[in-house]
């Protein structure tokens, strides 16, 4: 994380410093880089903190009954904007009325988080698709995104925090690498599982499978 901070924080340095000398006149264009590189480590204390939480169990759960297909299809809607802004093209497939016991908040959380790290990583003129079904007693949601793909191996070790790997999947984006691991967190709380794999025509999966009735309740 020390490294992480360490980049924004030296370029705001350097620029402060560059300002100070005269090099660069302080105006408007000088005050939004600033802007930028402060909300970048705003992001990614933000991210160690919820990281934090969740490692020791500090982030609060209000488990309720609640129709994933809505909570899900809310998400979508409210991201279509910026998905359609990258040039990226939505899909869904979400199966009416589909019921779990789960923290509403947590879940939508989780299901934006997902959805970021794959516009983040997919490429412009992609598509994204969402999928969500219900089986026996589990509910089944799967985000499909088109190229990068990663491999196998790095498929591993997606949900480690600050994993990076010099892959196209991987060295983009000014992220920490938090998001998918708050996001294992999140599901291991509601008792499921969640794993990444490679997928056809160059594409990434994430699979996220819950209980619909949690066995701690």
């Amino acid at each position: 994380m020390s490294h992480e901070l360490r980049t924004p924080l030296s370029i705001l340095c350097g620029e402060i410093d560059a300002i100070k000398a005269g090099i660069r006149t302080f105006n408007h264009i000088q005050l939004i880089s600033l802007e930028q590189e402060v909300l970048r480590m705003k992001h990614l204390v933000d991210d160690l903190y919820e990281l934090s939480l969740s490692d020791v169990g500090g982030l609060r759960y209000h488990f309720q009954r609640v129709n994933v297909s809505e909570s899900l299809q809310s998400t979508l809607n409210s991201m279509a904007t910026s998905l359609q802004d990258k040039g990226l093209t939505l899909q869904s497939k979400l199966q009416p009325e589909v019921y779990l016991s789960a923290d509403m908040l947590r879940l939508e959380q989780l299901f934006i988080n997902l959805l970021m790290n794959s516009m983040a990583y997919t490429d412009s003129l992609g598509v994204i698709d969402v999928r969500l079904s219900q089986q026996n007693k589990t509910m089944i949601s799967t985000i499909n995104d088109t190229k990068p793909s990663a491999s196998i191996e790095e498929c591993e070790h997606l949900f480690e925090p600050l994993y990076r790997q010099d892959s196209a999947r991987t060295r983009r984006g000014s992220g920490a690498g938090l998001g998918l691991t708050i996001c294992k967190n999140i599901v291991e709380a509601h008792d499921g599982t969640i794993k990444a794999i490679p997928s056809p025509q160059g594409r990434l999966c994430i699979e996220v499978q819950l209980p619909m009735h949690r066995e701690s309740l």
